[in-house]
């Protein structure tokens, strides 16, 4: 799925803002691209850290000792300016090449995955934030109509042939999230899980079968591990973040509304990764 299948009426507004000024200037300097490549590396990794600490602040970790709205009015102005400048960049971006993108499935998760990032960055967060952690039922709504915006996106990056390998970077987002905050007894079981996951894929992926013999079969095995390991992720993601800890003092609610705007930013990040490596397919 991308916007070539769904919007064919773009193709011509797109060709002709692949010639207005100043997209052929950029096209014919050495430095302009990477220069604006780079700046849009460095706003994504801006905005990473202003989406970053308020969310980790909703579960109950990181900076714990600094009120909810003390943390979001400080990373407020980066997270504007982050946008702006990701937003500026990645239109040059499109202009110089909108063939690619407007045929690239990556493209198109990236910009669905955009839209329950932004509602719970701005709206949800800041929300909660701002009453020091009181959830309002408007912002329950909108997480809530965010969070079914962002397993849309997830099944469609999933079953995307050209963007479909993107979703392990969210997976291991979330194995980090519970290994770096999870309890001990949590970690020790998912990371034997981990060990037992990974000498599978080596036994049935390198001893049984040969890739170059059986690439279709090979494909299969991965897939549906790569599917299992994230089922089993999400279990241990919801059960440590739901269950009653000693001295938890975040409500489950915004734990679960921090983590999915974690996990929205990382499919945002995601899929722009494979917009440039073979996500451009028709």
């Amino acid at each position: 799925m991308n916007f070539a299948t769904l919007l064919p009426e773009l193709k011509p507004a797109l060709d002709a803002l692949a010639t207005m000024w100043p997209v052929p200037l950029i096209k014919e300097s050495s430095w302009a691209m990477p220069a604006i490549l780079c700046l849009h590396v460095l706003s994504l990794t801006v905005l990473g850290g202003a989406t970053l600490l308020p969310a980790l602040r909703l579960m109950g970790v990181g900076m714990t000792s600094v009120s909810p709205s003390s943390i979001e009015k400080t990373v407020r102005p980066w997270l504007w300016g982050a946008l702006i400048v990701l937003a500026i960049t990645g239109l040059i971006m499109v202009a110089v090449n909108p063939m690619k993108v407007y045929r690239s499935p990556a493209f198109f998760v990236k910009t669905l995955a955009l839209a329950p990032a932004l509602m719970l960055s701005l709206g949800v967060i800041r929300s909660i934030a701002s009453r020091d952690g009181v959830l309002t039922q408007q912002a329950r709504i909108l997480a809530a109509i965010a969070a079914a915006f962002w397993g849309a996106t997830i099944l469609i990056f999933a079953t995307s042939f050209f963007a479909a390998p993107g979703t392990l970077h969210i997976t291991i987002a979330g194995w980090l999230i519970v290994m770096a905050f999870g309890a001990n007894r949590t970690r020790i079981v998912l990371g034997a899980i981990t060990a037992v996951i990974i000498v599978w894929m080596f036994l049935s992926t390198m001893l049984l079968h040969n890739a170059l013999d059986d690439y279709d079969l090979v494909m299969e095995i991965d897939r549906y591990t790569a599917r299992l390991t994230a089922l089993i992720v999400g279990f241990f993601l919801i059960w440590e973040f739901t269950r009653t800890r000693p001295a938890e003092t975040a409500p489950i609610a915004n734990r679960l509304i921090g983590i999915l705007a974690i996990l929205a930013w990382i499919t945002v990040a995601a899929a722009g990764r494979w917009i440039g490596l073979g996500g451009s397919g028709g």
